[in-house]
Parts: structure tokens; sequence; C-alpha cells
């Protein structure tokens, strides 16, 4: 039996000779000289993706454009081994868009395909969600107290639904308005498209400074200046400023 010394260098002798091999079956896909040897190294940083090559291949070969369409044909038309050998740089290069290329149409189509994945599971999971929502906002759970007379718990009332649900029910029903700002609008894409319905005029809110003013005037009475008066003798000068400042006459 050879020494594994031996049969690890005839390993590696073979690896170099099917790589050498498929190199060469590699650039006759490609017109004229083939030197692949400069382009930038995009490996690395295409195996971080989420998902790695796979997932990257996976966008790839759902993208219309026309260097990831010439890139997919190349890389498809290689067998399993000719992949293990080959860097996805030369497979790049004999596409003729080149590594850095590759790199770009790479990120727009994961863009693209994680977009259009995430809407699809939305959509998909959306009446289950609204399902979960209201039942929720409309779930009754008993209450119970001892009774003396029974000797066990009887059932006194029932509490309310879940307010939080029943506030993003609203928002998603539309009866209840959705403030002003970074939000998601449930129902914008409905009321785009739907035809004939006239501009609402938006509600107006109030900010932190206007609710703070209203809810004091609320609360507080409403007080007709006091008239006035002289100040009575032998009242000290912070007396005499707390006197002024209740009569109102700052």
């Amino acid at each position: 039996m050879p020494p594994k010394r031996a049969i690890a260098t005839r390993r590696k002798q073979t690896a170099a000779k099917y790589r050498k091999d498929a190199l060469k079956r590699l650039a006759e896909e490609y017109e004229g000289d083939f030197d692949p040897k400069g382009e930038p190294t995009v490996t690395p940083l295409l195996e971080a993706a989420e998902g790695g090559i796979p997932r990257i291949m996976e966008a790839l070969r759902a993208h219309d454009n026309e260097d990831a369409r010439s890139f997919v044909t190349l890389y498809d038309s290689l067998n399993q081994k000719d992949r293990k050998y080959l860097t996805l740089e030369e497979i790049a290069y004999a596409s003729g868009i080149g590594s850095l290329r590759l790199a770009e149409v790479a990120t727009s189509a994961s863009i693209l395909h994680g977009q259009i994945k995430a809407k699809l599971v939305i959509a998909s999971s959306m009446h289950r969600v609204t399902q979960a929502i209201v039942k929720a906002a409309t779930d009754e759970v008993p209450i119970t107290a001892f009774s003396v007379l029974l000797n066990k718990n009887v059932v006194v009332g029932h509490t309310n639904g879940d307010t939080k649900a029943m506030e993003l029910f609203g928002k998603m029903s539309g009866m209840v308005p959705i403030p002003k700002g970074n939000t998601f609008n449930f129902n914008r894409d409905a009321d785009e498209k739907e035809p004939g319905r006239g501009d609402d005029p938006e509600p107006q809110y109030l900010d932190a400074g206007e609710r703070l003013r209203l809810i004091s005037d609320a609360v507080d009475p409403k007080r007709l200046p006091s008239p006035p008066s002289e100040h009575l003798p032998g009242m000290t000068h912070m007396q005499n400023e707390t006197a002024v400042i209740i009569s109102g006459d700052v």
C-alpha cells in the first residue's frame, strides 16, 4: 500500500489536471484570448449573502437582465465537476460580463428577488394575520369570583378584547385614521385602485403643544381677571409678589 503522502500528492495532481481541463473547456466558450487571471475577486462578497451562492443563483435565474441571463446560461451549461474546479470570476469572464458586472447584477437581482418574496409572504399570510387580530380583538375572557354561598367560583363578567388589537384592526379597516409619518397604510393600494372614489380631505392632527393647551383649557376653570387691589399693610415682599401673581397683574 502506497504511503499517505503519495496518495495526497496523486490526488492533488489529479485535481490540478482536471482544473486545467475544465479551464480549457471553458475557454472554448469564449471568443478571443481567454485570460481571466486579472479579474477582480468577488466570490467572498457573494458568499456573504444570506444563503450563499445558491441563493445568489436563485435570484439571478429569476432576473431578466441580459447580463444575468448570459452568466446563468453558461453556468448552467457546465457540469457539476467543472463548477467545483472553476471560479465564479472565470465563468463570469467567459460569459462576457466580467466579475464586477456579475457582482452588480447579483446585487440588483437579490434586492428584487427579496422584495417580491417578501410581498408574496405578506400577501399569502394576510388572511391568517387578520383572523388572529380579529380573534384577539373580540375574545372575551370570563371573570370569576369566589361565592361564599355556593362555595365555588362563579362567572361575574367578561373582559373586553385586546385594545391594541382593536386599534390595529381599526387602522387596517380604515375606521381609525392613520397618523402622518413613516407608517404603513394597509389600505393604500386599495384606495389607489378603487375607481370613482373622491379625494377625502386629510384629517388634521394637533401637535403636542396644541393638545396640551386644549387639555389645560378643559381642566382649568376659566376665571375673570381680578380687579387690582392695594396690598395689605404688613405683608412681606414675597407675599406681595404672590398676591400680584394671583391677581393676574403680572
